[in-house]
């Protein structure tokens, strides 16, 4: 990279730094002034806020700040001492950000570690079950045809491994929905007396265990 292309941005971070010389150099007394800064170039309503915020603060610590020295003052100039500290403190720490977005420099937020590759997988599949029930509520005869909820047949839709139970063989639905053969054989017997998940868990009386499973992996495709 040539100086000429990164001048640019060199100049752009030394030129940011301003904000906190000033601050720091008048221990808070004219932090407002950065943020005045900010404020005109972001046009934000929060950033006008905090020139409100801040020029109430300097005025009253200029307007507090005793003349001359005296015993009586004494008293006042180390509270308002520690008054100016924590106001360029704050002031520091909050347009630091702010001048990031001012100056256009690039964030300092770093990404954050790459997903699991089986927890991403299985989040994945979730989210094709949820838009494959969004299909069979919309167009069950497109699901029925697509073969959603039926992976012993040839299909090319990717459905996250659902099970219909209204269709599928009593070995798929036991090992999709963790059930026992007697039960998948139960659910079976009672086609066509329910229509909703809901439904064939109670009139199958299954148990309260397989309950989320049955919920996650089934579907019942009426067309």
């Amino acid at each position: 990279m040539t100086s000429s292309s990164a001048s640019p941005t060199v100049l752009r971070r030394l030129g940011g730094l301003w904000y906190f010389v000033v601050i720091i150099a008048s221990l808070g007394l004219f932090a407002v002034v950065p943020f005045v800064h900010v404020a005109t170039r972001l046009r934000r309503r929060s950033v006008w806020a905090w020139v409100a915020v801040y020029a109430v603060v300097d005025a009253v610590i200029l307007y507090f700040m005793p003349q001359g020295k005296t015993v009586a003052a004494a008293p006042i100039q180390g509270i308002l001492a520690l008054v100016a500290i924590a106001t360029a403190i704050a002031a520091c720490a909050q347009i630091a950000p702010l001048r990031r977005e001012a100056y256009g420099l690039p964030s300092k937020v770093r990404p954050g570690p790459a997903p699991d590759p089986a927890v991403a997988q299985v989040l994945a599949a979730r989210a094709r079950r949820e838009e494959a029930r969004k299909l069979i509520s919309a167009d069950p005869l497109m699901a029925r045809e697509l073969h959603i909820g039926r992976p012993d047949l040839p299909r090319a839709y990717d459905d996250g491994g659902l099970v219909d139970l209204a269709t599928a063989p009593a070995p798929l639905i036991a090992d999709t929905c963790g059930l026992t053969t007697e039960e998948a054989n139960r659910l079976i017997a009672l086609r066509g007396t329910f229509t909703t998940i809901d439904d064939a868990i109670v009139l199958a009386d299954l148990p309260v265990t397989t309950w989320d499973r049955i919920r996650d992996r089934g579907v019942v495709i009426i067309a």
